[in-house]
């Protein structure tokens, strides 16, 4: 008979030949074991699996904690299964205003946690655990705490600071700058970066948002803040924020592909991008619209573009590709004329062209007016609207021209008598 030989001995320590792990999604098998303090080999119960489970319960990372065993296929041990529910809700870990970088912080927690993430659930027992973890190794005055930040729209995250208070911008100046005076540069950022609360992080978005784009508007795409430092303000409260430019060279547009439209030959020929040229964003922003505008006339109206650009440093040029996604092709469907009599309607319907079934033409519309206008059929057009009514289904267009004018009584040569 083995060892086994009713369920209370279930109860006594035998050895623990091995630990398995159901139910992890972004956390591995070998963490939880690590995490329950039990090693494969050692003598143990069913009071030692209670203790385990209790441990990963309280880590802060699972929703939920469950245990079974049974003999294992020697019939000389325990087969031990944890069955876990990780907790959904993650955020990406931030640390601010400490002194190593953040490869070497993210070591600290992994080495102090078995169950590190990041993302990682925003529980209290995990901000205590990862802060405890940075305190210890990094020993700062005031100590490092971790909060659950909302700070950036639409981004959660949590973050891992000195227990003061966040100190914001109070002024930025510029050094290396030529292309442009440094006033331009301050009053461009300013109204962004002055009463933020700083990180370099937010300062850095705020020039790639504010600043960058002035760069590229005079073809220096390889502009780089290559030094971002912060020292309190003598005259007021906050920091004097000081960036330091590399503008680089100027580069020309050297050749442009379209990918997935049919005809690119003709689309670059209306998108006029200018090769050969000084790249400069405002242009090549335009030439994209038009690209699209040209799409458009032909039904493709939900149409999409995404540039890549592939720089060529020693000869400092750019290539461009534009990956073209042109949606459904619309079909002109119903056409609707309201605010006008009998007699005038049959001449606008007329006037119209566009049949059923026929390609959408973005501003085809607006032309019909214009025409309407020049022909001198109605008087009073400056209240005609057109509505446009998407059919996503049947890939159609329906349109409606309401009308606020009245028909132009055509000239009498002879008036009655």
């Amino acid at each position: 008979m083995g060892i086994f030989t009713g369920f209370a001995l279930f109860a006594a320590a035998f050895p623990l030949e091995s630990i398995l792990v159901e139910g992890v999604k972004r956390l591995r098998p070998e963490q939880i074991v690590a995490a329950s303090g039990l090693r494969p080999g050692q003598p143990a119960g069913k009071p030692d699996f209670e203790a385990a489970q209790a441990r990963l319960a309280a880590s802060g990372v699972l929703a939920s904690v469950g245990f079974r065993y049974a003999p294992s296929k020697s019939r000389k041990g325990y087969t031990l299964t944890f069955e876990v529910v990780e907790i959904d809700q993650v955020f990406p870990i931030r640390f601010e205003e400490l002194e190593k970088p953040e490869a070497e912080l993210r070591k600290i927690l992994r080495a102090a946690d078995p169950l590190f993430l990041d993302p990682a659930p925003g529980t209290d027992v995990v901000l205590k655990r990862y802060a405890g973890a940075l305190n210890a190794a990094l020993k700062v005055s005031p100590p490092v705490i971790g909060r659950v930040v909302t700070d950036r729209p639409g981004v959660t995250a949590m973050l891992f600071r000195p227990n003061r208070p966040r100190p914001s911008v109070a002024a930025v100046s510029f050094t290396g700058n030529k292309a442009f005076p440094a006033h331009e540069l301050q009053n461009r950022v300013a109204g962004v970066a002055v009463g933020m609360l700083y990180t370099e992080e937010g300062v850095r978005e705020a020039l790639q948002n504010q600043i960058r784009p002035l760069y590229e508007s005079k073809g220096l795409l390889r502009v780089k803040f290559t030094k971002i430092s912060a020292a309190p303000a003598t005259d007021v409260e906050g920091l004097n924020v000081s960036i330091e430019v590399d503008e680089g060279p100027e580069f020309v547009l050297d050749d442009v592909r379209i990918n997935g439209a049919a005809g690119a030959a003709e689309l670059l020929k209306i998108a006029k991008f200018k090769t050969g040229e000084v790249f400069k964003i405002q242009e090549v922003t335009e030439s994209l619209e038009r690209l699209r505008a040209a799409m458009r006339t032909q039904g493709f109206m939900k149409v999409e573009t995404a540039a890549t650009r592939r720089y060529e440093d020693a000869r400092r040029t750019v290539d461009m590709e534009v990956n073209v996604t042109p949606g459904p092709r619309f079909k002109m469907g119903r056409l609707t004329l309201k605010g006008l009599d009998i007699t005038t309607e049959p001449e606008i319907r007329k006037l119209w062209g566009l049949k059923e079934d026929a390609y959408f033409r973005e501003g085809y519309a607006e032309r019909v007016l214009a025409k309407i206008r020049e022909d001198g059929l109605l008087d009073n057009l400056g209240g005609t609207s057109v509505k446009l009514e998407y059919d996503e289904a049947a890939e159609r267009i329906h349109v409606t021209l309401l009308f606020a004018g009245e028909k132009k009584e055509p000239e009498r040569k002879n008036p009655p008598l």
